[in-house]
């Protein structure tokens, strides 16, 4: 009995120590800021279109969104529906988002932006995307989760010492564990859904993306590059495999990262997806330490000055 109870009070502790522990409030921080940043950038993708989306002058009229999502789907635009009214829901919703990254009032505005993920992506369910759902789940975690200092105390601008103790504040680790669990059921479930597919398979289908509207440079020559097609599909699904197994563990994080990075950012650079490769990224930032920040920190001061004084 006495062995079990042992077994059970360490298991206790590896779980409180999982996910508990305290870790540095600055990377909460950074994590709300990076996600304040990529949620505007959507919304302001959105804007032109707010009208035809969400409108009840536009493409889908509220009954439409009853029938095909249910009554229990709530959005504000079910209410709030007249082009004008609409107008002014994205322009609160942008400004809670300006808010949240600046760290005023983080618990309210996480909160209006929660609210505002939910409501755009029920209403205008034909034209969500993957990274509507992403950026939807990631406002979840973030409401539940400690937010970090102000924007402002996090580049050490805020008014005297204080500052820099609040932005080194120590605050529970469970956050951002959700966050990078979010993070590998996305890579899992996206390779997962990939394996069957024949063209993932084969190795063609870079080939067929890059020939696809969604490529910034189609060319009739990846028809042929069947080798190059094959090796960047493989890569792709390993990465994809590995990323989280290496982030997650100290010594290979750095691998992580830049495997993670160099993939979306090619991403960005080759294809008009261009939101979804922001929007990926911004989970890697759970996997950062307070160590990390200092580093990164300490590599940027170094730089300025460097360039500071060449100039001079």
């Amino acid at each position: 009995m006495k062995a079990v109870c042992r077994k059970a009070g360490a298991a206790w502790s590896r779980f409180v120590d999982g996910w508990f522990v305290p870790v540095d409030a600055r990377v909460y921080g950074w994590l709300r800021v990076a996600f304040a940043a990529v949620a505007l950038a959507n919304l302001i993708d959105l804007w032109p279109y707010r009208a035809a989306f969400f409108s009840s002058e536009g493409l889908i009229d509220s009954a439409t969104v009853t029938e095909v999502a249910g009554p229990w789907r709530l959005s504000i635009f079910q209410w709030a529906d007249s082009p004008g009214v609409v107008t002014g829901v994205f322009l609160v919703a942008g400004a809670a988002m300006l808010c949240l990254g600046l760290g005023v009032w983080p618990r309210l505005m996480i909160a209006l932006v929660f609210a505002w993920q939910l409501s755009y992506t029920y209403r205008a369910f034909p034209i969500v995307h993957g990274w509507d759902i992403l950026l939807r789940i990631q406002a979840c975690l973030l409401l539940f989760s400690p937010l970090g200092p102000t924007l402002r105390d996090l580049v050490g601008r805020g008014p005297g010492g204080g500052a820099v103790e609040r932005s080194r504040a120590l605050v529970p680790r469970y956050g951002l564990v959700l966050t990078q669990v979010l993070l590998a059921v996305i890579y899992w479930q996206t390779v997962w859904l990939k394996a069957p597919d024949a063209a993932w398979r084969n190795g063609e289908f870079i080939s067929h993306f890059m020939l696809s509207l969604y490529s910034r440079f189609p060319s009739v020559a990846w028809a042929e590059w069947e080798v190059v097609s094959a090796v960047l599909s493989y890569a792709t699904l390993l990465i994809e495999l590995a990323v989280p197994l290496l982030l997650w563990k100290r010594s290979t994080s750095w691998l992580g990262f830049a495997l993670g990075f160099s993939l979306h950012l090619g991403i960005l650079t080759v294809s008009h997806i261009w939101l979804f490769s922001i929007a990926i990224l911004v989970p890697y930032l759970a996997f950062l330490t307070g160590e990390d920040l200092d580093a990164i920190r300490g590599f940027l001061r170094r730089r300025f000055r460097s360039e500071a004084g060449d100039a001079v």
